[in-house]
């Protein structure tokens, strides 16, 4: 079994000042550099799976803000996360996998599983899971490199855990801290 590690949505404009949970996202960042790290000296390719909107894009426009513009610096993935060799895929909705490359690249590298991370575990993170598990990927969250939004009147926390649950219970994902899945 080959596994690759897929960063969701961990843009620039991810961590502008003004988006959201900007507090706990800047905590992931600090995780996250080093599991990237790991993952790469283990031999697991990284890929960055990151929105990118178009001026025209009447759906994502309507019920999200209009960062992550396609091509834009705002688009890109976080510097500090972005190593040579590794792989960025652009994407137009939720999923990884809806209308992207990134299912023809996971099978030309041999892939067959994903340890996945990134924002927002309700959205990004769950929609491209249950893609995977229907393409025929094995699934691994790395539970403490995702954040869930507050939505319908619950805590980031309440939706993180919803989230996680919905991912195990559908995609039967296994759910995992960034330590275990490094020991």
């Amino acid at each position: 079994m080959k596994e690759a590690i897929v960063v969701m949505d961990m843009t620039n404009d991810s961590i502008a000042p003004e988006a959201r949970a900007l507090d706990l996202r800047m905590n992931v960042l600090k995780q996250a550099g080093a599991f990237l790290d790991w993952g790469r000296k283990t031999g697991r390719p990284v890929l960055h799976v990151d929105s990118g909107r178009l001026p025209t894009d009447k759906w994502f426009l309507k019920h999200w803000e209009g960062a992550n513009m396609l091509g834009s610096q705002g688009q890109r993935p976080i510097p500090a996360l972005l190593k040579d060799g590794d792989t960025v895929i652009a994407k137009r909705r939720y999923s990884g996998f809806f209308q992207s490359e990134l299912d023809l690249t996971l099978r030309e590298m041999d892939v067959d599983a994903l340890i996945i991370c990134g924002w927002s575990t309700s959205l990004a993170v769950l929609m491209t899971a249950l893609d995977a598990f229907q393409h025929g990927y094995k699934t691994t969250i790395a539970s403490d490199l995702t954040i869930a939004h507050a939505w319908g009147g619950r805590s980031i926390e309440e939706n993180q855990q919803w989230s996680l649950d919905l991912i195990k219970a559908f995609a039967f994902s296994r759910i995992a801290t960034t330590s275990e899945l490094m020991a």
